[in-house]
């Protein structure tokens, strides 16, 4: 694979005072170090624009239930006045009036997430519609889920993704009354973040696929496992068609807003290399869980160079003599699903950036096993 050069670190090009030493490298740490870093990456001028656009609040788009009856997915749309969005199965929409049609939410609010309990009429027992952000719905739709898939979502919690997964692999199915395929793991290392994941997804889903089939499993399997330790729950229940790994990482737009502990001046470039190593480890471990043929989609909210591309490069790199692997373009109809077509493509994927596309940041690299070569092709083993 080619190397991706770095850029060199420089000083402001605005000269110093006489009497002051000169700057011979860019603050590496807090707000000033963000800021800079970012413009050394974006240029100063782009770099201006992104900063003002991450300062907006992102709406959430309405990401109707697909396990949901149809007459009521009709009266929501009705009461929400529903518009589609570029995004399949997503809407923006307005509060309703109508206290029938008033809802609860549980609020996450780093991942600009809602989840859903209607007071009024539902649809056996599920709940109606997430509100979640329009780059993770992308990035659950960009891993093109079928019915059949044995699917991994490695770091699943709160579950938005995971219903995109989920409805995918079985809400036709289930609606027409035919016999479910396929299987998803919904993974969370956290075991508090776990215990939230399998009762967002137990509150949507439909009771059919929790249920027990011809293999004695159901059809969406929960796990907390750490996918940086080996002969784990999420490796027992291998191997994957495709695996979603949308990793911990910085949030750029969480420190902006500086919630709690998370503010800026905790930025520095030392912790982006701490999760960059760690976002190795884990989707090179990934890879040893694919089928051959098989897709992981590597997805982080980050900035950073360090965290997207970087990482990438360093997994392709590490993987060779062990995996042929594929970097697969961005298809068409996921382009479409961004808003003005402004999917950023950079040398490993794709960036969402929220001056452009109104999404994001997110960035997403898909990569296809095309071949296992390493000794022991017969077993999963790290």
């Amino acid at each position: 694979s080619s190397s991706v050069s770095r850029a060199t670190c420089r000083a402001s090009s605005s000269s110093p005072p006489p009497h002051r030493p000169p700057r011979l490298a860019m603050a590496t740490r807090g707000l000033e170090g963000w800021h800079a870093a970012h413009s050394e990456r974006f240029g100063a001028e782009r770099w201006q624009d992104l900063h003002h656009a991450m300062h907006r609040e992102v709406d959430p788009l309405l990401f109707l239930n697909p396990f949901l009856p149809p007459i009521v997915a009709e009266a929501l749309e009705e009461e929400y006045s529903l518009v589609l969005s570029s995004v399949p199965g997503a809407y923006s929409f307005e509060m309703p009036e109508n206290p029938t049609f008033q809802c609860r939410l549980e609020e996450f609010p780093h991942e600009n997430a809602f989840f859903v309990e209607v007071q009024g009429p539902a649809g056996d027992g599920v709940s109606p519609f997430a509100l979640l952000d329009g780059a993770q719905l992308l990035v659950a739709h960009a891993l093109q889920v079928e019915e059949g898939d044995e699917v991994l979502d490695a770091c699943a919690a709160p579950g938005g993704k995971a219903l995109v997964l989920a409805g995918a692999l079985f809400a036709r199915a289930a609606a027409e009354g035919r016999r479910l395929t396929g299987r998803l793991v919904a993974n969370e290392s956290s075991k508090r973040r776990a215990a939230e994941l399998q009762r967002v997804v137990r509150r949507y889903a439909h009771p059919v696929v929790f249920e027990a089939h011809g293999s004695g499993a159901a059809h969406i399997i929960f796990t907390s496992a750490d996918l940086s330790t080996p002969s784990n729950s999420m490796e027992r229940n291998g191997p994957y068609d495709r695996i979603l790994l949308d990793v911990p990482s910085t949030n750029d737009h969480v420190l902006l807003k500086g919630h709690g502990a998370n503010t800026l001046e905790q930025w520095s470039m030392g912790k982006l290399k701490v999760h960059a190593d760690k976002q190795v480890k884990l989707l090179h471990n990934a890879l040893w869980l694919l089928k051959e043929g098989g897709i992981v989609l590597y997805s982080v909210t980050a900035l950073s160079k360090e965290e997207t591309d970087d990482v990438i490069e360093a997994v392709v790199r590490k993987a060779s003599g062990k995996f042929v692997l594929e970097i697969l373009p961005l298809d068409q109809h996921i382009l479409c699903m961004v808003p003005a077509l402004a999917a950023e493509q950079t040398h490993w994927g794709t960036h969402l950036l929220p001056d452009t596309s109104g999404f994001g940041p997110r960035y997403f690299s898909r990569i296809r096993l095309v071949k296992r070569t390493h000794a022991a092709v017969e077993h999963l083993r790290w």
